[in-house]
């Protein structure tokens, strides 16, 4: 069944050290909903199922009702009713469930190049929006949902939870009190070691139609703390950007590594029977919809890069220097931001684990010559480096909290972080720096404007 026949189908199934916690962190609120609201999730992946379905139920039942799940995958959909429990009415047909549960928010979690239909179809019929990172996957569809959002008049929320994490906000708050005066450039370098990329190969990631490439898919994530923490908008883009390791450079390749006579040579080898909940959930389903967890690595259908480099030109003058490094091993960034008054640099070095007490950054001044200051913020528990709790709480259990750093987002949001690897794909294409203005009817801002 493919995404259209989905929508309109009827069918059902150093010198000083200090320790401060940020806003967002302390934020407290007693208000709760009069009345649950009404949701509707649809797409039934590991994500979906996960943060927007188990741990929804666990922790905002008090606040919200699930009403329905919706999913082109019937197999996977009965798993993931399995899997969440509580009941829950399963639908192949998005309208259906719309129609039939009249959820007041559609939550989208499918895969990246149906967004906008989902998106679309769900204001249309009166839905208001929760949507996965990105948006969607490139200009055209981007124009769409910005046109249906002013037609129907509906609120659509992205959810950008690497703005939420309690040392990205200390970080925000310190900019915003000026301690390094206007922000002149940033240096923001991403990695990613071979195994995490690995994963990203065997998907539907791995091809540009569909996943809009990793200057979409992961970078829209970057590029959004960029535009959030330099609050301007994105103006232009120059990028370079290649595939060296995977695709149709590899040695040889295979149906997938279930069915490979390579196995034994293979480094990148995986075995997804031996992960049960996977193999459940994607592996014996996958004759419903095509869709294989474990392609081989080698395809020819692979066209993405693993190795992006860009300059982005921001309205306010200020320059971004960016590199996603896809093919190491090794996992980490560092973002440094250059203003009149001085440097701050933040390092997170490999994905933080459950003993990691606190993460540091160190604002450094320049011109008064006064020793480097190092500020410790605790680490926060929970998913995406302490985030998805703090972004959650605002969206399921007091929507009316105070956003003081302005951390949730909308779709003009959403649309500018994923412009910029848009304009990246097209630069490293067509060998020329690429306007933001030229994608979409958006004017990019001297100051991004707030989200309300």
């Amino acid at each position: 069944m493919d995404r259209r026949k989905f929508i309109a189908s009827a069918g059902t199934a150093a010198a000083g050290t200090m320790l401060i916690s940020p806003v967002s962190a302390i934020t407290v609120s007693h208000t709760s909903p009069k009345a649950k609201k009404r949701l509707g999730l649809v797409g039934t992946g590991v994500r979906g199922i996960g943060m927007f379905g188990t741990d929804l139920l666990r922790n905002y039942s008090d606040y919200v009702e699930l009403v329905g799940l919706c999913d082109i995958n019937p197999g996977r959909l009965g798993v993931a009713g399995q899997t969440i429990g509580a009941g829950i009415p399963t639908f192949t047909s998005l309208e259906e469930m719309i129609s039939k549960q009249e959820p007041q928010t559609l939550i989208v979690t499918t895969e990246d190049s149906s967004h906008h239909e989902v998106i679309i179809k769900g204001m249309e019929m009166g839905c208001d929006i929760i949507t996965e990172k990105p948006v969607t996957i490139d200009e055209v569809k981007a124009q769409a949902i910005i046109d249906a959002e002013r037609k129907y008049g509906k609120k659509v929320i992205v959810t950008f939870n690497y703005r939420y994490p309690p040392y990205r906000a200390k970080i925000k708050e310190l900019i915003m009190e000026g301690l390094i005066g206007d922000v002149r450039s940033v240096d923001f370098h991403w990695n990613i070691h071979h195994s995490h990329l690995q994963q990203y190969m065997m998907r539907w990631h791995g091809e540009s139609n569909r996943g809009g490439t990793l200057w979409v898919h992961k970078a829209t994530h970057h590029f959004d703390m960029a535009n959030w923490l330099i609050n301007s908008e994105p103006a232009q883009v120059q990028a370079f950007g290649t595939l060296e390791r995977f695709g149709s450079k590899g040695p040889f390749r295979g149906k997938n590594c279930r069915n490979c006579a390579h196995t034994a040579k293979c480094p990148y080898y995986w075995n997804i029977n031996d992960n049960e909940r996977l193999k459940r959930l994607y592996a014996d389903n996958e004759h419903y919809d095509g869709y294989i967890r474990d392609n081989c690595v080698f395809r020819h259908q692979i066209d993405i890069h693993e190795k992006h480099s860009a300059i982005v030109k921001y309205a306010n003058g200020s320059y971004l220097n960016y590199s996603l490094t896809a093919d190491t091993d090794f996992d980490g960034y560092w973002i440094a931001f250059n203003g009149t008054k001085g440097r701050l640099e933040a390092r997170v070095l490999g994905y933080p684990r459950k003993d990691h007490t606190d993460i540091t950054f160190t604002p450094v001044s320049i011109f008064n010559n006064k020793p480097a200051k190092v500020i410790r913020v605790p680490f926060a528990g929970g998913g995406h480096w302490g985030g998805d709790p703090l972004m959650n709480d605002k969206l399921f259990k007091d929507p009316g909290m105070p956003d003081p750093l302005g951390q949730q987002a909308g779709v003009r949001d959403g649309v500018m972080s994923i412009l910029v690897g848009v304009a990246a794909r097209r630069s490293i294409a067509e060998r020329r720096p690429v306007n933001i203005g030229e994608l979409t009817d958006l004017t990019p801002m001297l100051l991004r404007p707030a989200f309300i």
